[in-house]
């Protein structure tokens, strides 16, 4: 069903790559998940727009790496809290590639606070970096993705919308957000032939453990009560591995769904007990 173009390969050797031809914009797409999502995007033959905020450094050490492996790839500076660098970065993909095939949202931002003493800014900085700007990437991203092949809108999400996690209601409540839109997104764009979906990654180890240190205790505690062999927790592959999955041709009935990729933990998470208790 994939159809491959040999004549528009953007991705080195000739290994599989399902997705080779297409152009995908990966917002907060050069550190942490999003740059795991670049990586599989590209190794999996797709051109890149790699947008980011402020560290360009970074943005560009993962150009040259990718280049260097035949990907083609183009950088995007742009704060996704301020629509006119919403309207300025899909005018820059349109006029370097010439349209979009997926759109992975994958940037956001939060203040971490208790609701209680949160201020009236911090909950607006983190409404217009997650929800908001889901919302204008959206709206703005139509003219790109409207009729092209494998069109996928991509949300990425995280687990505060499903459990407790200390002074992160704010992320929680943008989240909550941004997955709504993506579903009446998946209603509302399915007639242009675009198809919506939320990943929900499970506990990553990225950046934000540098602020929240408090989020190795979650890893252990994982790692405690997991019946999975040898420690295993969340990565970033994994959830660059479900986004790929989701742009093949063979995924384009899965639509409007927030696809938690944890290895389970949603369902066992409570248990509190190893799994080497449970089956003694």
């Amino acid at each position: 069903m994939t159809t491959i173009d040999s004549t528009t390969s953007t991705s080195a050797g000739t290994g599989f790559q399902p997705l080779r031809g297409r152009v995908a914009l990966v917002t907060g797409g050069s550190r942490g998940i999003g740059e795991g999502i670049s990586r599989k995007l590209a190794a999996w033959g797709c051109t890149l727009a790699v947008n980011y905020v402020d560290r360009a450094k970074p943005a560009r050490t993962l150009k040259a790496e990718l280049e260097e492996q035949g990907t083609k790839v183009s950088l995007h500076q742009a704060d996704l809290a301020d629509p006119a660098d919403i309207r300025r970065l899909m005018d820059e993909v349109q006029a370097e590639h010439g349209g979009l095939n997926i759109l992975v949202q994958n940037a956001g931002a939060t203040k971490f606070s208790r609701l209680e003493s949160a201020t009236l800014d911090q909950w607006q900085f983190v409404q217009d970096t997650n929800s908001r700007a889901t919302w204008l990437l959206a709206k703005e991203s139509i003219p790109l993705l409207k009729g092209r092949p494998g069109a996928r809108f991509i949300t990425i999400t995280n687990s505060t919308t499903t459990r407790i996690i200390p002074r992160a209601g704010l992320f929680a409540v943008a989240k909550a957000g941004l997955e709504v839109i993506t579903e009446y997104l998946s209603y509302e764009l399915a007639p242009y032939g675009i198809v919506c979906n939320c990943v929900r990654p499970g506990l990553v180890q990225t950046g934000v453990f540098e602020v929240r240190p408090d989020f190795n205790n979650g890893v252990r505690h994982e790692a405690a009560i997991s019946p999975w062999p040898d420690d295993r927790s969340t990565t970033v592959e994994n959830s660059a591995d479900a986004v790929a999955m989701l742009c093949l041709d063979e995924a384009e009935w899965i639509a409007g769904q927030t696809i938690t990729v944890d290895g389970g933990y949603r369902l066992w998470g409570g248990v509190g007990r190893t799994a080497g208790e449970q089956n003694a």
